[in-house]
């Protein structure tokens, strides 16, 4: 079927339903921010692939949001269909709920996905709606009466996180939660994120591509831990060591059963992540602590254990991203014909040796000249870009290890640079050096950070539609929170010693060139004073940055400082990892010292 024809069919199911207008999000029943092809309803109606974004239909209209990542992208998938770009954020396009109120009227009927939308984001819809008499019908899929070719669940096979990645068992996690739910005297604990579930458990997971998890719930009492999954994919060495450490494998569907069954006076949850469908399974008069899931704060500040594994794994894929960017200026320097796709070919061979290599962290981005406008392009075999010498290419990569997860970008010069690729690359290396220098208070959140990176960039006035940092979880998700750095105080977590978040500013001219420097950073102790502590951002990741796009008389003292002794420190690092005479010397060339002209 064309869009056209899918946005007929979901009408003609809304006929039926007697509703007005259809509500389609980019989710699963644990509101995960990566999802399996089967969960994919609005990519497959709307034809827009990017991994975040939502869509509405009407009798009348079809309209699809989505963020500043995803404007090029989405504009140019929906093309010919009769969606219509709603860009989120933007002045003269209004969100969901603004639209809603005003173009639906009294007694009108939204539908949803009961399973797929979280409890709080439905009852956010509802205090919203209810004054305008709009009513919300939150049941089955619609999309999956006439989705005939709908991809099968996943069912991969769960494998154990050794002992010597993790630093605990799973029964030692599971007491430290019980203290936290003592502590806040609540005696149940819901928990539908897959990646809080699978660092729980100690176990990882094969559902979701690039992410290392499996579609499952977890309830835990003060007396039980139950892991609610399809038992398929639960082999009998992970059954076992579940069970050693008290942890009771049930059929997934059981989980509605479960927390309607309850008997426990109270539970802690996130309605951010519980649907809405589960929610109202729970009893009537359990009383319900709605905060951030335990494990989410537990795993967001790595433990030593983990931290040190985290470090090894840092170096490791940051030696073979630098071997493969030498690669892509040797090969481009020789007139060799080489596409974006293939060099993402070539960096998961120079990866698949790695010692710990499990798989990428995610689709490795790799985008030549003008690609690298749209931040998440992705090429394929059949759309790929040949590399050219002159201009920038753009590589935003990352690995999964047993020892952690790592996530790098870099943009390199191929040829020959315009006076404005020059200058857009140093202004985006200022802003990432202003990150990297940067020393706050303790207590601070991601958002008080984040102008420290758009200053140099907002004095030109200049800026990028994304955030500026997220966190990385721990051989789970390339995007985990809570922590983060961007624009956005609301919910913002406070960042603490052992969080693990990125540095990734950037410029992007449409039609011209995409520009992003990325590092992954773990918060760290900086130093107090009269009682204060202070915390900075330290650099882990150990690529060179390309000396030969950068401008050194923009850069200050201080920043041309920063960068002398990051070079310094990458050349030490990865000197004994580079596989040939070649490479150390081209290692050497790049983190040669960058010096100014005598005057």
């Amino acid at each position: 079927m064309t869009t056209n024809e899918k946005i007929a069919q979901l009408r003609e199911r809304m006929k039926k339903d007697h509703l007005d207008a259809y509500y389609v999000n980019t989710a699963d029943p644990h509101q995960s921010e990566y999802i399996s092809d089967y969960y994919k309803e609005r990519a497959w109606l709307t034809g827009f692939s990017g991994s975040a974004g939502y869509a509405l239909v009407t009798m009348k209209e079809a309209l699809l949001w989505a963020d500043g990542r995803y404007f090029i992208q989405a504009e140019k998938q929906i093309t010919g269909s009769e969606f219509r770009l709603m860009k989120m954020d933007t002045p003269g396009y209004p969100d969901l709920i603004s639209w809603l109120q005003d173009n639906l009227t009294p007694g009108s009927k939204l539908g949803m996905c009961d399973y797929m939308v979280s409890q709080a984001f439905y009852e956010k819809l509802s205090a919203a709606l209810s004054p305008c008499k709009i009513h919300l019908v939150a049941d089955g899929s619609l999309i999956g009466d006439f989705w005939q070719d709908r991809p099968a669940l996943p069912k991969g096979r769960l494998f154990l996180h050794e002992l010597q990645f993790t630093g605990k068992t799973a029964a030692q996690k599971i007491a430290e939660l019980r203290g936290k739910m003592k502590a806040d005297r609540v005696e149940a604990q819901l928990l539908a994120g897959l990646d809080d579930i699978a660092w729980l458990y100690n176990y990882r997971g094969n559902d979701v591509e690039d992410n290392p998890v499996a579609l499952a719930f977890a309830l835990i009492t003060m007396k039980e831990a139950k892991l609610f999954i399809d038992p398929d994919k639960v082999g009998p060495e992970v059954k076992k060591n579940l069970e050693e450490n008290g942890i009771e494998v049930l059929d997934y569907e059981q989980v509605n059963s479960a927390v309607h069954e309850l008997r426990e006076e109270s539970i802690a949850l996130n309605k951010q992540r519980i649907n809405r469908r589960l929610f109202r399974t729970l009893p009537e008069k359990i009383r319900v602590v709605d905060q951030r899931d335990y494990p989410a704060l537990m795993k967001a500040c790595l433990s030593e254990v983990e931290l040190k594994n985290q470090m090894k794994a840092y170096v490791r894929d940051s030696a073979v991203i630098t071997r493969f960017l030498f690669w892509v200026k040797r090969e481009v320097s020789k007139g060799s014909h080489i596409t974006e796709w293939d060099t993402v070919e070539k960096l998961h061979a120079l990866r698949l040796p790695l010692e710990n290599f499990i798989q990428e962290s995610f689709s490795t981005i790799a985008a030549y000249g003008p690609n690298a406008a749209m931040m998440h392009y992705a090429p394929s075999p059949e759309n790929s870009a040949e590399l050219k010498a002159r201009g920038f290419f753009l590589c935003d990569c990352g690995s999964q290890f047993y020892d952690g997860t790592t996530d790098v970008t870099r943009t390199i010069a191929l040829g020959p640079l315009t006076d404005e690729e020059i200058h857009d690359f140093t202004l985006t290396l200022k802003s990432h050096i202003s990150l990297a220098r940067v020393i706050f208070l303790e207590g601070m959140t991601g958002h008080y950070i984040d102008i420290i990176a758009r200053e140099p960039l907002w004095r030109e006035y200049m800026d990028y539609k994304c955030g500026t940092g997220h966190g990385v979880g721990y051989v789970l998700g390339v995007h985990e929170g809570p922590q983060r750095i961007s624009k956005a105080g609301v919910g913002a977590a406070v960042l603490h010693e052992g969080m693990v978040v990125t540095n990734e500013p950037g410029v992007y001219k449409e039609g011209k060139h995409g520009i992003r420097l990325e590092n992954d950073c773990v918060v760290s102790f900086a130093g107090e004073r009269d009682g204060d502590r202070f915390l900075r951002l330290e650099t882990c990741t150990l690529v060179p940055l390309d000396r030969s796009a950068i401008d050194v008389t923009l850069l200050s003292d201080e920043e041309l400082e920063w960068l002398n002794s990051y070079h310094a420190r990458v050349e030490k690092e990865l000197l004994p990892l580079m596989s040939s005479e070649e490479e150390q010397n081209e290692l050497k060339a790049a983190c040669a010292p960058l010096k100014r002209c005598a005057s």
